[in-house]
């Protein structure tokens, strides 16, 4: 158990239980987000040690939640690793300058991903 708490953030109910599965077997605790608006209500609220981020949502986009949040002083220091399908230079160019710490690619690796995870976090 890693005592870390980690938000996701995709409107995909799929990959949201698939994620938070795989995360919490692997000793994360995790809770998660349907869209950017609720995203940012729980990171505020929670204060998670990790976020997880779709960058494709209805209303609000994930870099703009990004953005937002590293403008916070309460969640400016959250690392967000954002998981999306874009995967041109120019995107990840985007979502480094918006605050992200990492961008992974759907369909998703979960071992890149825990791996990134740990990253994030510090951990071994």
């Amino acid at each position: 158990m890693y005592n870390k708490n980690i938000l996701i953030v995709d409107d995909d109910q799929g990959l949201l239980r698939l994620l938070e599965t795989n995360l919490t077997s692997s000793g994360f605790q995790v809770c998660t987000a349907n869209n950017g608006e609720q995203g940012m209500q729980m990171a505020q609220e929670r204060r998670p040690d990790l976020i997880i981020l779709d960058v494709l949502m209805p209303s609000i986009k994930g870099r703009q939640v990004c953005t937002q949040l590293k403008s916070s002083p309460e969640t400016k220091d959250i690392p967000i690793i954002f998981l999306t399908a874009k995967n041109s230079p120019d995107d990840v160019k985007a979502e480094i300058e918006a605050g992200a710490v990492a961008h992974l690619t759907k369909p998703i690796n979960t071992q890149k991903l825990l791996a990134e995870v740990k990253n994030a976090l510090g951990l071994k």
